[in-house]
C-alpha cells in the first residue's frame, strides 16, 4: 500500500509542535531490581538507591551498584523493614529507587523518529493496563506512546514498577488533546488504526500496520471514544474465537504491536507472500 507522504513534522492547521504536559513535582520510589537498573541506565535522576541489608550478593544487586557508582548516585544499605515501608507493599525485591517526577517527552520528538511506531493511549485509567502497554511496546520495538493529560493514568510509581524498567527507556509523550495529537501524526505521514472490536478490517489483513504507523487502543470500559474514532484511518479488529465480548486493553494492544513488529522484521513480506 502506498504510504501517506508529507514532510515530515508539518502539523496540520498550521499548529506548533505541542510541549509535553508538566507533571507536578513529587519524588517517586520506584521498586524492584529490574525498574532500579533501567533507571540509573536512562540517567532519568534517580536521587538515591536503598538496598536492603539482608539480601545476599548477587549480580543483579553488583550490577545495580556499579551502575549507580557510574551516575554518582548514592546508595544506601539499610534494614528491609525500611525497603518495605517505601514500597508501601509492592514486591520491591529488596531494591527501591528515590527519583523524581516522571519526565515526559515532547510529541513532535516522537513524530520526528525514523519510521515511527507509536501507540496513542485514549483514556485507559488503569495504572497497571498503561504499565503492562508500556512493557509491550518497548518488546515490540515502538518508539513512544502518547496519552492524554485528563482522565487518563498517568506515568506514575505503580505504571513504573508494573512496566519493569519499560517506563524509563521508552518515550511517553502527555498532550491536552490526543486527538490533535493523532491529527498531528496523520500530518507527519502516520497511518492511523485504532483498535475496535466493530472495526471494518481485521488486524491479520489490514494494510496499514506497516510504519510509520500508530495504533490506538481505548478506554477499559467504553473502548475508543467517537472524536478519536473519527481521526483515525480505519478501525481494524482482532479475529476472536471466544465466547466473550472483548480483550483486555492491554492484552488487546500486545497483539496488535507485536503484529505491526512481526510485519517490520526483515523478510516478513517474504514470508507473508509464500503462504498464499
Amino acid at each position: 500500500m502506498a504510504r501517506r507522504t508529507g514532510s515530515r513534522l508539518k502539523l496540520s492547521g498550521g499548529r506548533k509542535p505541542r510541549r509535553a504536559a508538566a507533571a507536578p513535582d513529587e519524588t517517586t520510589v520506584l521498586p524492584g531490581r529490574r525498574p532500579v537498573i533501567e533507571l540509573l541506565r536512562s540517567g532519568a535522576g534517580a536521587e538515591k538507591v536503598l538496598i536492603a541489608r539482608e539480601l545476599d550478593p548477587s549480580k543483579t544487586i553488583a550490577e545495580i551498584r556499579k551502575l549507580a557508582q557510574g551516575a554518582a548516585v548514592p546508595v544506601r544499605v539499610v534494614p528491609r523493614t525500611e525497603v518495605d515501608r517505601l514500597a508501601g507493599g509492592s514486591n520491591h525485591q529488596g531494591v527501591v529507587a528515590i527519583t523524581g517526577r516522571y519526565r515526559y517527552a515532547p510529541l513532535d520528538r516522537l513524530l520526528a523518529a525514523e519510521a515511527p511506531r507509536l501507540l496513542f493511549v485514549d483514556g485507559v485509567t488503569d495504572p497497571h493496563n498503561l504499565g503492562s502497554l508500556l512493557r509491550s511496546a518497548d518488546g515490540a520495538g515502538f518508539t513512544g506512546v502518547v496519552v492524554p493529560s485528563r482522565r487518563s493514568a498517568a506515568v506514575n510509581a505503580t505504571v513504573r514498577r508494573v512496566a519493569a524498567g519499560a517506563a524509563e527507556v521508552v518515550p511517553v509523550a502527555r498532550v491536552d488533546s490526543l486527538r490533535a495529537a493523532v491529527s498531528d501524526a496523520r500530518a507527519a505521514g502516520l497511518w492511523l488504526a485504532g483498535l475496535s472490536e466493530r472495526g471494518a478490517e481485521d488486524l491479520w489483513t489490514s494494510p496499514l500496520l506497516e510504519p510509520p504507523v500508530g495504533l490506538v487502543v481505548g478506554a477499559e470500559d467504553r473502548g475508543l471514544s467517537r472524536g478519536i474514532q473519527e481521526a483515525c484511518d480505519a478501525l481494524v479488529r482482532i479475529p476472536s474465537a471466544g465466547r466473550l465480548d472483548a480483550l483486555n486493553v492491554a492484552v488487546a494492544g500486545a497483539i496488535a504491536m507485536f503484529e505491526v513488529a512481526r510485519r517490520a522484521a526483515p523478510g516478513s513480506a517474504e514470508r507473508d507472500s509464500a503462504t498464499l
